[in-house]
C-alpha cells in the first residue's frame, strides 16, 4: 500500500507537468479534430486527398492517423477541449504506469521511482495532444503483455489476439505503428538467443500476424509502406521537429537546448554503467537493453520528435541496470545512500528542467486562442485566403470546409517544388504571381520571427493594396483594398507603425 501511495504521488507530479493549455496555433490538434468530424460525416476524401487546400486539392495523400482524429473529435464533441486534454493526460499517465510497473520487479523500488522522476523532463518535452501519445501507450501495452506472457500470466492465444487488435488500431492511428513488430522482434531475438523454444515459436507466429494486421488500413500496402516513404518529404522540406539534435546545437537554437542536453546526459549516464557491467558480467546479459537503447537514441538524434519514445524505455533500462550496479556496493548502507541520492536528484531535476513553477495545471484551450477566427467570422470575411504554413491547422479547424487554405504544416500533400521553390523562396515577384493566379482577398498569417516571415510581413505593411485590420501576438489579418472590404477597412484598419513596433 505504501508503494502505491508513492506511485500515485509520482503520477500526480507528472500530471502537473503535462497539464498544459491547448494552443491551436502551435499544434496539429485542430486538423485532427476536423478530420474526425468529416470522417464521421462520411467524407472519405480526407483519407486520400489534400482536401483542405485549394492549391493542390487532388494531390494524393495517405492519412495515416485518421483514427486519432476520430478519437479527438468524439472527445472534443462531448467534453470540449478540457475533457479532451484530461482524457489524453490519463492516457499518458497510464503509459507511464505500464512501463514503470512492467519491469519494476527487475529493480529496487526506490531506484525505479528515481528513474521515473528523472524521466519526467523528457516525457514532458512534447506535451501537446498528438497521435504519438497513442503510440507510446501501445508500446507500453506491447511490453506489458509480452512480459505477462513470459511470466506465464497470459496465454499465447490471448497474447496474439490482443496484440493483433492493438496493431490494427495502431496502423490507423499513427505512423509509428512499426514499433509493434519491432518490439516483438527484439523479444523473439531474446528468446531465440536464450534457447527458449516455445516462446520463440510464439513470437515468430506473432510477428507474421502483426505484419498482416498492418495491411488493415484504408490504403493497404501503401499505408504499410508510409514509414519508409514519408522521410523523403521531410528531408525536402524539413520542419523543426524533424531536425537532428546536433543541428540545434550547431545553430545554437535557444528553444530546446535544455531538453536536448538532458537527453544526451541521460543517454551517456546509462551507457557508462552498462559498459561497466558488461565488462564484468559479459555482454550477453545486457545486449537487448543495449540494442533498444541505441535504436531509440539514434532515432531521437536523427529527429527530435522521436525523443518522446526514449524516456519510457529509459526508465526500465536504467532501473534494471543501476540495480545491478548497486550489487557491487560494499555495504547495504552504501546502497541505501545511493538510492536516496538518486531519488533526491530525480525530485530536483524533475522540478527544474523543462518545468515552470508559474505554469499551473490547466485543462482547456489557451485564453484568447479563438479571437482571430472570431474576428474573421464576425466580420463575415470571405474570398480566397493566403496563409503561412504554421497557421494552416488553426484555419482548418476554425474555417473548414467553408474555407480552404493555401497550405498547412503537413508536408506530404504538396509537391516538393511548390514547398521549396514557391513557398520557402517566396519573394515579391513570386508573391505577385500568386496574387494574380489565386486573386487573394484575405491574408491570414501567424506571427513568426524568422527573417523570411518578417520580411514578408513588412512588405505587406508597406503594400498600398493591402490593409491590416486585425493584429495579436498570434495572428495578423490583411484585407485587399476593394469595394467588398471597404466598410471593414474604414472601421478596423490599423496603423502599420503600431504593428511594426511590436517586432
Amino acid at each position: 500500500m505504501k508503494q502505491w501511495s508513492i506511485i500515485v504521488l509520482i503520477l500526480l507530479w507528472l500530471g502537473w507537468h503535462l497539464a498544459r493549455p491547448v494552443d491551436l496555433f502551435q499544434s496539429d490538434l485542430g486538423r485532427h479534430i476536423k478530420n474526425g468530424e468529416l470522417i464521421l460525416q462520411g467524407n472519405w476524401d480526407i483519407l486520400y486527398k489534400n482536401y483542405y487546400s485549394y492549391t493542390y486539392p487532388e494531390y494524393p495523400f495517405i492519412n495515416h492517423h485518421w483514427l486519432f482524429g476520430v478519437f479527438c473529435y468524439v472527445c472534443w464533441h462531448f467534453f470540449g477541449f478540457s475533457g479532451l486534454a484530461f482524457i489524453y493526460l490519463i492516457i499518458e499517465l497510464i503509459t507511464f504506469l505500464l512501463f514503470f510497473r512492467c519491469w519494476q520487479r527487475y529493480s529496487t523500488f526506490p531506484i525505479a521511482c528515481a528513474f521515473g522522476l528523472l524521466s519526467i523532463p523528457l516525457i514532458c518535452f512534447r506535451p501537446e495532444i498528438r497521435p504519438e501519445g497513442i503510440s507510446y501507450l501501445f508500446c507500453g501495452l506491447f511490453c506489458w503483455m509480452i512480459d505477462s506472457f513470459q511470466q506465464n500470466r497470459l496465454r499465447a492465444s490471448s497474447l496474439i489476439i490482443g496484440l493483433c487488435l492493438i496493431q490494427v488500431l495502431w496502423v490507423n492511428t499513427h505512423i509509428f505503428f512499426l514499433m509493434g513488430p519491432i518490439i516483438t522482434c527484439l523479444f523473439w531475438w531474446q528468446a531465440f538467443s536464450h534457447k527458449q523454444g516455445e516462446q520463440t515459436k510464439v513470437f515468430q507466429t506473432l510477428i507474421f500476424f502483426l505484419i498482416g494486421m498492418c495491411l488493415v488500413n484504408p490504403s493497404g500496402i501503401n499505408g504499410l509502406l508510409v514509414p519508409f516513404t514519408i522521410d523523403r518529404a521531410y528531408f525536402l522540406f524539413p520542419t523543426s521537429e524533424n531536425q537532428s539534435i546536433l543541428s540545434f546545437f550547431k545553430f545554437k537554437s535557444p528553444i530546446y537546448d535544455s531538453a536536448y542536453e538532458y537527453f544526451l546526459v541521460s543517454f551517456l549516464m546509462l551507457n557508462v554503467v552498462i559498459f561497466f557491467l558488461a565488462k564484468r558480467e559479459g555482454w550477453k546479459k545486457y545486449i537487448l537493453i543495449i540494442i533498444i537503447n541505441f535504436i531509440l537514441a539514434a532515432a531521437a538524434m536523427k529527429s527530435v520528435r522521436l525523443i518522446g519514445f526514449y524516456p519510457f524505455f529509459w526508465i526500465t533500462s536504467s532501473a534494471f541496470v543501476f540495480s545491478q550496479w548497486m550489487q557491487y556496493a560494499e555495504t547495504p548502507k552504501t546502497r541505501k545512500n545511493f538510492e536516496i541520492g538518486l531519488v533526491l536528484l530525480g525530485i530536483l531535476l524533475s522540478s527544474s528542467v523543462n518545468f515552470d513553477w508559474n505554469q499551473k495545471p490547466f485543462f482547456g484551450i489557451l485564453p484568447g486562442n479563438n479571437n482571430a477566427a472570431e474576428f474573421f467570422k464576425r466580420e463575415k470575411l470571405s474570398g480566397v485566403i493566403f496563409n503561412n504554413a504554421n497557421i494552416g491547422n488553426y484555419l482548418i479547424f476554425q474555417l473548414s470546409p467553408q474555407q480552404k487554405v493555401f497550405l498547412d504544416m503537413r508536408i506530404q500533400p504538396y509537391p516538393s517544388d511548390f514547398l521549396m521553390n514557391t513557398y520557402e523562396q517566396m519573394n515579391d515577384e513570386t508573391w505577385h504571381q500568386l496574387e494574380r493566379k489565386y486573386n487573394f482577398n484575405v491574408i491570414f498569417i501567424s506571427f513568426e520571427r524568422s527573417p523570411g516571415a518578417i520580411k514578408f510581413l513588412v512588405h505587406r505593411l508597406m503594400d498600398p493594396s493591402w490593409a491590416p485590420v486585425y493584429y495579436s501576438k498570434d495572428a495578423i489579418i490583411f484585407l485587399k483594398r476593394n469595394n467588398q472590404n471597404a466598410p471593414i477597412i474604414k472601421r478596423d484598419e490599423l496603423r502599420p507603425d503600431k504593428i511594426m513596433i511590436n517586432f
